[in-house]
């Protein structure tokens, strides 16, 4: 079906595209300050013409933003990213366009760090798979034997926001944390260490820990951070846990290694690729969620509120209080 773009109208108010979900309340509460056009992740040649017609744009990271798109949109003056990171955003030709660039960051942070402890627990109770054989009218509870967390090593692969709110749940259930982090020198290992985290390497955290949680930024370092031979150095009991970025594990990789036992489950919050069908759906050890960490209705009242002080601002010429660029 071929795309038709919308009538062109005269506008006397800002125009706001909204292209990733929103809570109801926060669409609301744009619409009654903007003219307000909302549509699902839409092709890039649809977000082309609807660029064109856009002031400011929400996106989260369903939708990628490459430097052709925002070169063509004349009048965009703003791109809200509503939550953490701005990976999917080119930056440099935001800037180059004079387009101001605002994210969300820390506001989800203890939204995802309970869906990591609740994916943790899935993944090493059987949860997803017993839930399924429930359904289907199956009682195999001899297939379905788990591992307790308590009493077991929670290790954390970033300590941002995100990755500092799992060390703290995690020491709330009696598991021991351990974790790894950019910069650990004497005052982060002093402050780590006051806040009960043992901070190790990397390497580390993948040998010792029984459940892995990723929480690291996707950057040039944490890319395919996760690779087979990441894998390898987990023990066989193990759990991996990735509420991180997709690009952060190796999904080939992680199948084999499920497949050969190399550790014992997984359970992913984040995909390498959203919206296309996964190579571990079909495994009995994996549990999968569709990118939800921030989707809780505190979580989303937040983002909304900052998101509409954000555009106001922006809109006005001034800075958003967490301008990227």
């Amino acid at each position: 079906m071929t795309f038709k773009p919308p009538t062109v109208q005269r506008h006397t108010l800002p125009r706001v595209l909204v292209v990733d979900p929103l809570a109801s309340d926060a669409l609301e509460a744009l619409r009654r300050v903007y003219d307000v056009t909302v549509q699902m992740q839409p092709a890039e040649d649809e977000l082309a013409v609807l660029l064109r017609q856009t002031d400011a744009i929400v996106l989260r990271s369903g939708v990628k933003l490459p430097g052709h798109l925002i070169a063509d949109a004349p009048d965009l003056k703003v791109i809200a990213r509503a939550g953490n990171g701005t990976d999917n955003i080119d930056l440099a030709a935001a800037r180059s366009a004079g387009v101001q660039v605002f994210n969300v960051p820390g506001v989800s942070s203890p939204a995802v760090a309970e869906l990591a402890l609740g994916l943790a627990f899935s993944v090493a109770r059987h949860i997803a798979a017993a839930d399924r054989q429930v359904r289907a009218n199956v009682w195999r509870k001899a297939d379905l034997v788990g591992s307790e967390l308590c009493g077991k090593t929670m290790g954390v692969v970033g300590l941002g926001s995100i990755g500092s709110r799992v060390a703290e749940l995690a020491r709330g259930i009696g598991m021991s944390v351990i974790a790894s982090a950019r910069r650990r020198d004497d005052e982060r290992r002093e402050a780590c260490r006051r806040s009960g985290i043992d901070l190790r390497s990397t390497e580390e955290v993948l040998a010792q820990a029984d459940v892995v949680v990723l929480a690291c930024p996707l950057n040039d370092h944490t890319r395919g951070l996760i690779d087979a031979d990441a894998l390898r150095l987990m023990k066989s009991t193990a759990f991996l846990v990735n509420v991180a970025r997709g690009g952060v594990v190796d999904e080939d990789a992680l199948r084999v290694a499920l497949l050969e036992g190399v550790i014992a489950g997984a359970a992913l919050d984040v995909h390498a690729a959203e919206r296309a069908p996964s190579g571990l759906a079909g495994l009995d050890n994996v549990v999968l969620t569709p990118h939800i960490g921030a989707m809780t209705r505190d979580s989303q009242e937040r983002i909304g509120q900052l998101l509409l002080e954000g555009i106001r601002l922006a809109l006005s010429g001034r800075d958003a209080p967490t301008r990227v660029c």
